[in-house]
């Protein structure tokens, strides 16, 4: 049975990351700017995440990092995703997405996953 929850726990974190790149992108793209600003920001700061993600903090990253570091890459960039959340009025939402990532990443942390 524990099984099966760490593995949905993993699904879970995998979920997360793909929510947390939706919302950057919705953040780029509901910006108060120019269309051109808007569509740069909507790809641009989900491509820098992907890039970020991929290098330093995926499981098959590029360049390891000890885990202290790799869980405060990812705090960041859940903490950004967060807040670019509340700021574009959507605060149950940013709520309800911090607290998933905070169990998720404690539970990946606990179960060295």
């Amino acid at each position: 049975m524990l099984g099966i929850i760490k593995t949905l726990n993993l699904v879970l974190a995998f979920t997360l990351e793909i929510c947390m790149l939706a919302i950057v992108a919705y953040w780029g793209f509901h910006l108060k700017h120019s269309l051109l600003i808007r569509i740069l920001a909507g790809i641009g700061v989900p491509a820098i995440f992907i890039g970020i993600w991929g290098i330093f903090l995926s499981p098959k990253a590029i360049i390891t990092l000890e885990l202290p570091v790799k869980i405060s890459g990812k705090l960041l960039l859940f903490g950004i995703a967060t807040t670019l959340l509340y700021s574009s009025g959507k605060t149950t939402l940013a709520i309800i997405f911090a607290v998933a990532t905070a169990i998720n990443l404690l539970l990946l942390i606990t179960w060295k996953q």
